[in-house]
């Protein structure tokens, strides 16, 4: 399992056995796959330098782009790149990520090619639907390689961090109501956990999963937490876990923006703690248009916050609009200083790829909420091979136990 701990990335070898498992050279490659990925000089034939003046007079004779995006936010840039690129036009479409992911299967499947990038998360179901089918391909400028981390960049590429974790209502609770997971099995929170259903929403099988296989971390800190070892009456300590926050009697909400409603709701004197809500949540605290909302993420607690997993970028095959692909690609990653295509990306709760992005997003509402780098957290990076693996099971325990 790949782990972020403090000032600390044990991901390498991670990297190192996606490479091996899914096969990176040519020579794994289909005939035709391989031809086409020469020819556009993609994947293996990516040069160390790029032209981009001549991908640009490539993309105008192309003419368009076509995204697939989880995105809203990415329709909103779609005046500024063509503005930047006239002759290119971008073609937007918001499907959510298991959407984007779906419609790119099927209409490869039916050797329909529609669509030049899939923008999105699901990190384990593009690595493997997707990039083990040869569906998709990575593409990142090779000047950023640098300053985008090997397992961001390979096997697929990523725009950003994005993640899943506990919130609370700042206004009920000034100061952080609890420490540890373990916390919410204690008698105190039984009914006043709120969760988003695992079962509906993929992150939030992801970061369940993440927790039945980050189980020795888990037993450890229950050591820590109430002084003795843990005795176990279910397969592990991360399903322990989850059999405690469920003997809880956790509400459970189909979508996470109606859990923030209910979490941050600032006339509510008892509102429940709310588990897996995306961190860039953050940027609704205190915004008028949305009530006010008293929202605040638990970033301190142990043994971690919660998963982080990577928005994801990548170049579908026989993408229709190739150079144009390339030229997306290299805007979405914006700037150093977190402009161009990563603008709407680079709020609080949020974290670019590239690690030469120095400053910190700025809170439109709530100018002193910041989050620390995340090399000053604690979290779990997402595994996409031991949760695409281990989902399916940890989602039948669920459906069993919350009932």
């Amino acid at each position: 399992m790949a782990i972020r701990t403090r000032g600390l990335l044990v991901a390498g070898a991670l990297t190192m056995v996606l490479l091996l498992a899914l096969g990176a050279g040519a020579n794994t490659l289909p005939r035709e796959v391989d031809e086409w990925l020469r020819t556009n000089q993609l994947g293996p034939y990516t040069p160390a330098e790029i032209d981009w003046d001549a991908v640009y007079e490539a993309a105008k004779r192309e003419g368009k782009v076509v995204i697939y995006t989880s995105s809203s936010r990415t329709i909103s840039l779609k005046d500024e790149f063509e503005r930047l690129y006239p002759g290119v036009t971008m073609e937007v479409y918001e499907l959510g990520s298991t959407g984007s992911i779906e419609k790119l299967f099927r209409e490869q499947q039916a050797q329909i090619y529609n669509v030049d990038i899939i923008h999105a998360s699901g990190y384990p179901e593009q690595l493997h639907l997707l990039y083990q089918n040869h569906m998709i391909f990575p593409f990142y400028p090779p000047e950023l390689e640098d300053v985008i981390p090997e397992e961001f960049r390979v096997p697929l590429v990523a725009q950003r961090y994005e993640s899943r974790a506990i919130f609370y209502n700042s206004k009920v609770y000034p100061e952080p109501p609890i420490s540890s997971w373990w916390d919410l099995t204690k008698p105190e929170w039984r009914g006043k956990i709120a969760i988003v259903d695992p079962l509906t929403d993929a992150s939030t099988l992801d970061l369940i999963t993440s927790i039945v296989l980050n189980a020795d971390a888990l037993a450890k800190d229950y050591e820590r937490v109430f002084g003795r070892p843990i005795q176990l009456t279910e397969p592990n300590a991360g399903y322990q876990l989850l059999k405690g926050i469920l003997n809880n009697r956790p509400r459970i909400f189909s979508r996470h923006s109606d859990l923030a409603d209910v979490v941050g709701d600032p006339n509510s004197t008892n509102p429940p703690l709310g588990i897996s809500i995306p961190l860039s949540t953050l940027r609704s605290a205190g915004d008028p248009a949305r009530g006010n909302l008293q929202l605040r993420a638990l970033t301190d607690i142990t043994p971690a916050f919660g998963i982080v997993y990577p928005a994801l970028m990548n170049i579908a095959y026989k993408a229709p609009h190739p150079n144009a692909a390339k030229l997306l690609i290299k805007y979405l990653f914006g700037d150093e200083e977190g402009n161009l295509g990563m603008a709407p990306f680079f709020i609080v709760g949020n974290w670019p790829a590239r690690t030469d992005i120095t400053r910190q997003p700025e809170h439109p509402f709530v100018p002193e909420l910041q989050l620390p780098p995340l090399t000053e957290l604690d979290y779990w990076l997402l595994d996409p091979v031991g949760v695409w693996e281990t989902s399916a099971e940890v989602a039948d325990w669920w459906m069993i136990n919350a009932q």
